[in-house]
């Protein structure tokens, strides 16, 4: 298979075309039928839905986005892969066949951050809980966010509290069950760490070192080859559905 053909402004995804060639290259500046990368910030469903040329696209770190949105986005006829990075497809799948009884997620971060953090939050409950969650409380302060959800049987608490300006962000994520399985990601760590505990002992994921950019470009690249949509705009719609996103 000739190489696809990326159209992208931003750095660390050029930097990720050149890592990974000859799978990939940037496109000329006129070409059509390319894979493209959408900047998450602001209105991003908007930029998305306005690329008539591409083939696949990946949005990266985008901002909670309205349930008319994400209906909108229902329509597209192009593969669409995420790029979150505390919520790391390649981490997900070695943690997503987990049993669990219940779930405990912890996050924190700056206020400019907040409405992101709590919605990954949501995202690592949905993961390790093993599918989509209802909402059955939700209280909130000036400084904190406390969700208690349900996915059938197993319980789910998510708790966002809001630290200084400045400051960077933390998540721990905890499910329990026959496994005792432990998601710990921060906005210093290049990584994230998993553990996991049960009766043969405690074992330590071995850390995935690979850039979340080439991440999203290798899937984006083998799901416009084989014609598989990737689940993640669904996924990116139940979590930012569970803030009630207007």
């Amino acid at each position: 298979m000739s190489a696809m053909a990326v159209g992208t402004d931003l750095a660390a995804y050029r930097s990720a075309v050149a890592e990974l060639a000859p799978l990939v290259r940037l496109a000329d500046a006129e070409e059509a039928g390319v894979l493209r990368v959408v900047d998450g910030r602001g209105a991003w469903w908007d930029r998305l839905e306005r690329l008539t040329d591409a083939i696949g696209v990946v949005v990266d770190e985008p901002q909670p986005a309205p349930a008319a949105a994400h209906e909108r986005l229902r329509a597209l006829g192009v593969p669409v892969v995420v790029a979150r990075r505390r919520l790391r497809a390649d981490v997900v799948a070695t943690v997503a066949a987990v049993p669990a009884a219940h779930v405990v997620v912890d996050a924190w971060g700056a206020p400019s951050e907040a409405a992101v953090v709590l919605r990954d939050a949501v995202g690592w409950a949905r993961v390790l809980a093993g599918g989509p969650l209802e909402v059955v409380a939700h209280a909130a302060t000036p400084t904190a966010d406390v969700l208690a959800l349900a996915c059938g049987r197993v319980g789910v608490s998510v708790t966002r509290a809001l630290g200084g300006a400045g400051v960077g962000d933390a998540l721990t994520a905890v499910a329990l069950g026959p496994r005792r399985v432990e998601v710990r990601t921060d906005s210093a760590a290049a990584t994230i760490h998993v553990e996991i505990d049960d009766l043969e002992g405690r074992r330590i994921a071995a850390p995935r070192r690979e850039a979340a950019e080439r991440v999203a470009l290798r899937r984006l690249r083998d799901a416009v080859a084989t014609g598989v949509r990737p689940s993640d705009l669904d996924e990116l719609a139940h979590d930012d559905g569970i803030l009630g996103v207007e």
